[in-house]
Order: C-alpha cells, then sequence, then structure tokens
C-alpha cells in the first residue's frame, strides 16, 4: 500500500479493514485516489467489485481548520463516491472534525432504551419479591 494515512506508534496505519468492511485512511485527498486505486486493482485480481453506492468518503480535520467549501463528490476513474460528514465503522460513529459527541450520544441512547426495556421486565409481578 502507498504510504500515508496516519502513524500510530511506529507503525503507518492507511486502512481499517474487517471482512467486506475497508475504511481506507488519508492525510489529503491525493492519498484517498492513490489508497483507492491500489485497492481496486488488488480487488479485479481476485474478481471482486466495488460497490459505488455503498461508498463513501470523509476527509477528517482539525476543527479549526474544517474547510467549509466541501467537494460534493469524489470522481476515480469511472466511480463517483459522495462526501458524508460521519459514518458508521464497527459501531463507532466516526465524524469529520473527530468529535466524539455523536457517538456518545448515540451510545446512551442505546444504554437508556436497554436500560427502560429491562426495567419493564422486572416489573413484572412474577419477579416482585413478597
Amino acid at each position: 500500500m502507498v504510504p500515508s494515512g496516519i502513524k500510530i506508534g511506529k507503525e503507518q496505519l492507511n486502512e481499517l479493514t474487517y471482512a467486506d468492511d475497508i475504511a481506507l485512511i488519508g492525510k489529503n485527498e491525493i492519498e484517498i485516489r492513490k489508497l483507492f486505486v491500489e485497492m481496486e486493482n488488488i480487488a479485479r485480481k481476485f474478481r471482486l467489485q466495488i460497490n459505488q453506492e455503498k461508498t463513501k468518503y470523509m476527509i477528517v480535520e482539525r476543527k479549526n481548520s474544517l474547510n467549509k467549501n466541501k467537494i460534493g463528490h469524489l470522481k476515480i476513474k469511472n466511480y463517483k463516491f459522495e462526501r458524508v460528514e460521519n459514518f458508521k465503522y464497527l459501531e463507532l460513529i466516526l465524524n469529520e472534525d473527530n468529535n466524539h459527541q455523536i457517538d456518545l450520544q448515540e451510545r446512551i441512547k442505546n444504554a437508556n432504551k436497554t436500560y427502560f426495556m429491562v426495567q419493564k421486565f422486572f416489573n413484572i409481578k412474577t419477579f416482585q419479591r413478597n
């Protein structure tokens, strides 16, 4: 793969892969293009196709430098990808300004839902103590 992405410790990370979920990580649009072309070439060797409808892209930037002039679509070869402000990857909501507030709110909402479902279950008379 292209040496790009982010450095974690001594490792350079430019993709997250789990089963058929792949997230390419680049510092800019040029790196994303290079990574995608490389991935598409490898996929073609194995006769795999990239689903254009399910494929999105997101540019993560620091809050202060967030580019408000957003490109709507990214065109690479014969593909056209929609830009998104956030997406869910393995149950974690990632967003373009690297703010975890949306993910935290979603987790709290799910915890509350579960709590109230369990609360109703334990309020049934057969489970009450005498």
